[in-house]
């Protein structure tokens, strides 16, 4: 089942402190072609990322210790203002991914780390049953970052195969079969590409008519 611990947490927006659960433990049965966990004791991803009760901020536990640029910080405050927060509102995951990509931008994360929470905010949506217009929309933008993360160069040589394959899929389901095309056909120009995710591959190309 999944594990939790008890962890107290300063906001590094409004300095609230609250006592939150940090995950230790879950377990994973398989993935769907997009990486989508299918957790065996419920979804744990919401319970990674920590909502301050008192502004909204949203973030990973390492988040609440890294964000202590005032620049940065000002910034991250004036989106929480836009936000409208209601003290002690509860969030879906969903919502909670979307909002920290949101935050994550404003507060000067990579690229790479935008594209990541809005990709798990489209398997939060899906696991949530919520309108699949609100899955579309965070793929959309998934896609978005990935793709300028890819021409900053965030990448290393080892990541670039499942980035590729990512962006095929996530176009793909999209229904932008020439991009899904491109991205899945480049990995055929890349070195030490792991034969499952050529299988992989393999099969949601297959599915592109």
């Amino acid at each position: 089942m999944t594990e939790f611990e008890p962890k107290q947490l300063a906001c590094p927006c409004c300095k609230h402190e609250f006592e939150t659960r940090l995950v230790t433990g879950f377990r994973i049965g398989e993935k769907e072609p997009d990486f989508c966990p299918r957790y065996l004791d419920g979804n744990p991803l919401p319970d990674f990322l920590h909502v301050c009760p008192e502004c909204g901020f949203i973030g990973f536990e390492a988040d609440y210790r890294s964000l202590n640029d005032e620049q940065k910080i000002k910034r991250v405050n004036t989106l929480l203002a836009g936000f409208h927060w209601v003290k002690g509102q509860q969030l879906g995951g969903a919502e909670r991914y979307r909002r920290a990509a949101l935050i994550g931008i404003y507060a000067g994360k990579r690229s790479a780390e935008v594209a990541d929470l809005y990709l798990q905010a489209t398997w939060c949506s899906r696991m949530e049953g919520e309108d699949d217009d609100e899955q579309k929309g965070a793929r959309r933008k998934a896609v978005k970052y990935f793709e300028l993360a890819l021409a900053a160069e965030e990448f290393s040589p080892d990541d670039l195969p499942v980035v590729n394959y990512l962006l095929g899929e996530l176009n793909r389901r999209l229904g932008e079969n020439k991009k899904a095309l491109k991205y899945f056909d480049a990995m055929d120009k890349l070195e030490k590409v792991d034969p499952w995710l050529i299988e992989w591959r393999d099969k949601q190309k297959a599915l592109i008519t």
